[in-house]
């Protein structure tokens, strides 16, 4: 998902690279903004203990799917007899060109045939699907409530402009209608593990992002026309998971309760959202999709979408985080909660909290004191750091060309003082949404030997 609000992607070797250099003991990583989960799958994939959460259920998806995997999918339950070897030969191709790509940082020493063979059954159902939703004619909740074509789709904004949504094409509504109906009966009769529904979802999620007629989030679409991604034909991927990995603990919560209730770990990383964008609002669709296979009562979410982008209310996650004066507050709270000795934060010192669009031309540097500040308090570090990840990079080969990425961005150390101590994990709360449209025991807390079957004695905590 490179067009994921702060995905951090290309930092990747660079925030390895400093705690090498600072922590060359750790092995243990938590990570409580995961979003793409990409720093926790790198460290992962280097043999790391990780823990991830996030309080949107699509990263909870792609963490089931790509932090706690284990072992290669079977799929027993879904017949493939039939399965088109071209659409499978197709899959093989276009995942090796993922791993050109993105190999060497998620798939280290791995090579495509090896991936491959790992997941020749997650190969054979998603050809299966793509079959299944290309053959749909039927509209479903996609197509009816966010395509210019749907019959629910109209909105009326708080200006008084009316008109229709219009996130995808009607192909691609209808193909994605299919999939999604096709997994969620699945689920329903009980054909899929939990680990095999939760690679489905990663696979048609990451193609949604591909295909929608978005600038990148999914809080506004472009209402005139389809952009030229949009029109490009859904095709389903195979995700690029590692089957042989210490399987993660994972949690969809909120970030301060989470950070509280992890096991302890070397390094606490942290990347929370340093501007007003709600992420639960931006990817509201995706957590739509995240949730539909395992929701009890479609109609009743469905028949109370509301805005211009078609959320429902009551999905609508506030972060103190985004908020400017609660930022710092929350972020202390956070990081008296979580047991790990090492916090390291990522900072972006361009358009933030501090530097408003409307009210700042350039940026400045009041962020970058207000945390500085922060981490010299002697309560909770006995030494801290910050030093500017263009400095970070003269120290190893880096790709050409990522410069200019790294302008602005930070990175902080500090070594606490005193922390709370947990050999295991605490119940976690789970989120308000969740519990409303029963979807707890789906998306709640596993523990790292647990990932496969809910641990529900800690879900059902509140």
């Amino acid at each position: 998902m490179e067009k994921y609000l702060g995905n951090k992607a290309s930092l990747l070797p660079l925030i390895d690279n400093f705690i090498k250099n600072r922590i060359p003991e750790a092995t243990r990583l938590s990570d409580v903004f995961a979003g793409t989960n990409n720093v926790s799958r790198y460290f992962r994939s280097r043999g790391w203990e990780t823990a991830a959460c996030d309080s949107n259920r699509f990263s909870y998806v792609l963490a089931q799917a790509y932090l706690g995997t284990s072992e290669p999918p079977l799929f027993h339950s879904i017949q493939t007899h039939s399965t088109d070897k071209f659409r499978v030969e197709k899959l093989q191709h276009e995942l090796g060109r993922s791993m050109d790509r993105f190999g060497e940082l998620y798939l280290p020493n791995c090579t495509p045939k090896k991936i491959f063979q790992d997941l020749s059954s997650l190969a054979n159902v998603l050809a299966h699907l793509q079959t299944l939703g290309e053959a749909n004619t039927k509209p479903g909740v996609i197509t009816d409530c966010y395509t210019q074509w749907g019959s629910r789709s109209a909105f009326l904004s708080l200006r008084g402009t009316k008109g229709m949504r219009n996130y995808f094409s009607k192909g691609n509504a209808l193909i994605i209608d299919g999939v999604l109906n096709a997994i969620r009966a699945w689920w329903i009769e009980g054909r899929l593990t939990r680990n095999e529904i939760f690679l489905l979802l990663t696979s048609a999620l990451e193609e949604i992002v591909i295909t929608a007629n978005v600038n990148g989030t999914f809080h506004d679409f472009n209402r005139n026309r389809l952009w030229p991604n949009a029109e490009q034909a859904f095709q389903l991927r195979i995700p690029l998971v590692s089957c042989s990995h210490p399987v993660a603990e994972l949690a969809n919560a909120d970030a301060i309760d989470a950070a509280g209730a992890f096991a302890t770990h070397d390094v606490c990383y942290l990347d929370p959202p340093y501007n007003f964008r709600q992420y639960s609002a931006y990817y509201h669709l995706l957590n739509f999709i995240s949730a539909y296979p395992f929701l009890q009562d479609v109609e009743s979410y469905v028949s109370g979408l509301s805005h211009v982008r078609g959320q429902h209310p009551s999905d609508d996650f506030a972060s103190n985080f985004c908020y400017r004066n609660r930022f710092v507050d929350s972020l202390r709270q956070l990081i008296e909660a979580v047991d790990a000795k090492h916090v390291i934060l990522s900072y972006y010192g361009g358009r933030n909290h501090w530097n408003h669009w409307s009210s700042v031309s350039e940026p400045t540097d009041e962020g970058l004191h207000e945390l500085r500040t922060l981490f010299e308090d002697s309560d909770l570090f006995e030494s801290s750091e910050v030093i500017p990840a263009l400095e970070i990079r003269k120290n190893y080969q880096s790709r050409v060309g990522k410069q200019k990425e790294l302008v602005n961005e930070y990175l902080f150390h500090g070594v606490r003082r005193t922390r709370p101590s947990r050999k295991t994990s605490r119940p976690l709360t789970p989120l308000t949404a969740n519990v409303h449209w029963g979807l707890a025991d789906e998306f709640g807390h596993t523990l790292a030997s647990t990932n496969d079957n809910i641990n529900h004695a800690i879900c059902t905590v509140g």
